[in-house]
């Protein structure tokens, strides 16, 4: 029996970057870049309080002190609809790219924007929000679960969120093995040579159930305790959800480029809804500086 499994850890995640943080560090970095740049064309100062962006400090930079509230209610409502993936579709593989699931954890993403796109185009900003926080969680856990960073990669797989493409390039097939067990607890060098030269995708099996989960010959794991075919050979994970995983050398840089990758479908969702509904602006000037009470959330679909 095969499940999915969490991706970078939501609760009890001490010092890593879990998805709550990375969903919010994107949504406050795509919303001050919007912010800049509507400020920018109508001839406006636009600064950034020193220290880390917060919803209060960018409502603020973005002379909406009075949004802040709500600011963050939005970005709440993304994160925690993004946390719970891992409990509404704790058994399915491809909202977490296990098992190598890679062509339909795409399509979930790229169905998902074509639904978040829809749901802007009919003013229904709450449906976009639920599912925006759905496809950020798969999206987010390619990064962690897959093997993309131990590949040499330090920038987002744009094929992933891309609708004229058709792949997302060489994976390895069902029967190719793809990892060594791991000397003890030291997995840094589990994943098979010809697998990291010919740049071939993978990304570990998972299973909760003792005696009943299994995976394919030789391939690699998700690993951790609850895993219960990190025990089989090859023994250990691949994973990098948090800084003590079987991965944890690779979680910075995995949740960095977990960021920059939410940031580029934030892009993508402005891109197609536009300034105005991506930050649901309102006033008689509908300009980034003057959000109304009344309907802004201030930022993307709210």
């Amino acid at each position: 029996m095969k499940t999915g499994v969490q991706g970078f850890l939501v609760l009890f995640s001490g010092s890593s970057m879990d998805h709550l943080e990375i969903t919010r560090e994107a949504i406050l970095q795509t919303t001050a870049k919007v912010c800049m740049q509507l400020a920018s064309v109508e001839g406006r100062d636009f600064t950034l309080p020193p220290g880390p962006l917060t919803a209060e400090s960018l409502a603020l930079a973005c002379s909406s002190s009075g949004s802040a509230k709500s600011f963050q209610s939005a970005i709440s409502d993304v994160t925690w609809r993004n946390a719970g993936v891992d409990f509404r579709h704790l058994f399915n593989e491809e909202y977490h790219f296990d098992g190598e699931r890679f062509i339909e954890g795409r399509k979930l993403i790229k169905d998902g924007m074509t639904s978040v796109k829809a749901s802007i185009k009919q003013g229904n900003f709450e449906a976009a929000r639920q599912k925006l926080g759905d496809i950020l969680h798969t999206l987010q856990d390619f990064y962690s679960h897959s093997n993309w960073i131990e590949l040499g990669n330090r920038f987002p797989h744009s094929n992933l969120i891309r609708s004229d493409v058709s792949d997302i390039g060489p994976v390895a097939d069902k029967d190719t093995p793809t990892c060594r067990s791991c000397v003890g607890i030291d997995c840094q060098n589990n994943i098979l040579e010809n697998i990291i030269r010919d740049k071939k995708l993978t990304s570990g099996y998972f299973g909760l159930v003792p005696f009943f989960s299994t995976k394919p010959k030789g391939k690699c794991s998700h690993g951790g305790l609850s895993d219960q075919t990190s025990g089989q050979e090859p023994t250990g994970g691949i994973n990098k959800d948090s800084l003590e995983s079987s991965h944890g050398n690779w979680h910075a840089a995995a949740a960095e480029v977990a960021v920059a990758a939410t940031s580029q479908l934030l892009e993508d969702i402005r891109g197609a809804a536009g300034d105005t509904d991506f930050l649901r602006l309102d006033g008689e000037r509908c300009c980034p500086l003057k959000w109304s009470d009344r309907h802004i959330r201030a930022f993307p679909l709210v």
